[in-house]
């Protein structure tokens, strides 16, 4: 895979930018994103101005023979005017490590980036669902090691949420930062955190899902994301310049 130059131990540069992603990344496995569509979802805003909702993970299911639409949704965006994200066109976004206090005057510290959610129920034929009619479960993440378990991911219960905020609720979106600090401390029946802290300079994936499931407990819709993080561009330019200073000496010696 790599070229050396003959008869040296010496890797090209590009080579060398290459292995030290490698090195700086996690060496495992990628969780496998799941959804119907990728693509853009007009109606989305995620609570906000300005978010971008052209590439999003989308799921949508008929409920209730074929009455009651549920549509779900997730995708990660920059924070403010911190580097957009890239993603691979099928569910993996790719964010910079690090945080700061984004706007002028927000004394709030967050990462680079937010998760987004968007959640939709349509009644046709004359039903009237709203989405606390269904036990609606956010997932997210502190752990930057791949495939975190479910079991070991936080969970916010968005139906109990709603059920004091807006019972008839057809909508509920938003976008979230790891280093809000309520994500980290639980707040049963409305969410439970993780073990742990996020770092928001550790080099990793973070995973995220939505499920939706009737009053019986039986799964409706499901759909999940992933947030490989790396490091910024300076870090790896430094970490690729001693690899070669590494094999420049070596070749010397």
């Amino acid at each position: 895979m790599f070229r050396t130059i003959p008869n040296s131990n010496l890797l090209y540069p590009s080579a060398l930018v290459l292995l030290s992603i490698t090195l700086l990344m996690a060496s495992a496995a990628n969780a496998t994103p799941i959804y119907d569509v990728f693509g853009p979802l007009p109606q989305a805003t995620f609570g906000g101005t300005g978010i971008p909702n052209t590439e999003v993970a989308v799921g949508s299911q008929f409920a209730d023979g074929s009455d009651v639409l549920i549509t779900i949704a997730m995708s990660a965006t920059q924070r403010y005017s911190n580097p957009a994200l890239t993603n691979d066109g099928a569910g993996t976004y790719f964010a910079q490590t690090g945080s700061n206090d984004g706007l002028v005057g927000n004394p709030t510290i967050g990462a680079l980036w937010n998760f987004n959610f968007y959640m939709e129920v349509e009644g046709f034929n004359g039903a009237t669902p709203k989405l606390t009619d269904y036990q609606i479960n956010l997932y997210y993440d502190f752990d930057p090691g791949f495939d975190t378990p479910l079991g070991s991911l936080g969970v916010i219960d968005v139906t109990a949420g709603l059920a004091l905020l807006d019972p008839n609720a057809t909508v509920a979106q938003g976008s979230e930062n790891l280093l809000f600090g309520y994500l980290a401390t639980s707040s049963p029946p409305f969410w439970t955190a993780p073990g742990g802290a996020f770092d928001p300079n550790a080099v990793g994936e973070y995973n995220f899902a939505i499920q939706v499931s009737n009053g019986g407990g039986f799964g409706i819709e499901t759909i999940a994301m992933d947030v490989q993080v790396v490091p910024e561009p300076a870090t790896i330019g430094l970490a690729a310049f001693g690899l070669i200073a590494m094999g420049v000496w070596r070749r010397k010696r």
